[in-house]
């Protein structure tokens, strides 16, 4: 590693370096904060206990998760990318890493209170197989706080992390869930129109000219919340994904 990368690995795991970069840079992590976020603490709730945040990619909640919870398990298949998490935490001493994917979770039966588990379902060829694993690492009270995008969306299956489906009509996950013996206490869907709207416009800014959008891009996602709520919250308005609070 050369002089060049090893700045660039030392930036990359700094924590307030990463958060300078979302401050000023736009991408899907910023077009998720306006209505998404709110749902996932509320479901979350003060008192997680022991959590698994399951593919926490670049570990959007894992300061937030440390602060309230018991101890949290930060897992993820993408080895390089927990390390990055690991680094941006250091000094969380309720905080522990495994690399691992969903369909055979290193855990005991019954040992988390909660499972945190945002927008990796329509990554996973056997989705019921995953939510069976899932229930079978949570305790009998334990409950699940899911995310998964809402048709339209992308596929690119032929990638190795890539979705393997667009994503789920509401009926369609409740009934998923449902029938891996969990039982669906709420949901809400966030991402609408504008927040639609603001990943275009960042992914054609990134696509022409090849450097990250700027956040005031993602700002048009704001948007969303001057819609009718009620609206909103019966799947009107386009919504790009829904969140559900689920229990064992």
């Amino acid at each position: 590693m050369n002089r060049r990368e090893k700045w660039r690995a030392r930036l990359a795991g700094s924590y307030w370096v990463w958060r300078l970069y979302h401050l000023l840079a736009a991408d899907a992590v910023a077009i998720q904060r306006p209505t998404k976020f709110e749902s996932v603490r509320e479901f979350l709730g003060d008192d997680p206990g022991v959590v698994l945040d399951l593919g926490c990619g670049p570990g959007v909640f894992t300061r937030y998760l440390c602060e309230r919870a018991t101890q949290v398990w930060a897992a993820d298949i993408d080895e390089a990318s927990l390390r990055r998490v690991k680094a941006r935490h250091r000094g969380m001493e309720n905080l522990g890493f495994v690399v691992t994917g969903a369909e055979r979770l290193p855990f005991a039966d019954g040992c988390l209170n909660t499972i945190l588990f945002l927008e990796v379902l329509e990554h996973l060829p056997d989705d019921a197989a995953a939510l069976l694993e899932l229930r079978r690492v949570l305790r009998a009270d334990g409950k699940l706080v899911l995310s998964v995008p809402v048709p339209p969306g992308e596929v690119n299956e032929d990638e190795p992390w890539g979705h393997k489906r667009e994503g789920y009509e509401w009926k369609e996950i409740a009934s998923l869930l449902e029938r891996n013996s969990f039982r669906v206490t709420a949901h809400r869907f966030a991402e609408f129109r504008f927040s639609r709207l603001a990943g275009r416009l960042i992914r054609g800014w990134r696509r022409n000219l090849h450097v990250p959008a700027p956040i005031f891009l993602a700002w048009v996602a704001y948007l969303d919340r001057l819609l009718d709520g009620a609206t909103r919250q019966e799947g009107g308005y386009l919504p790009g994904c829904v969140v559900i609070l689920a229990e064992r």
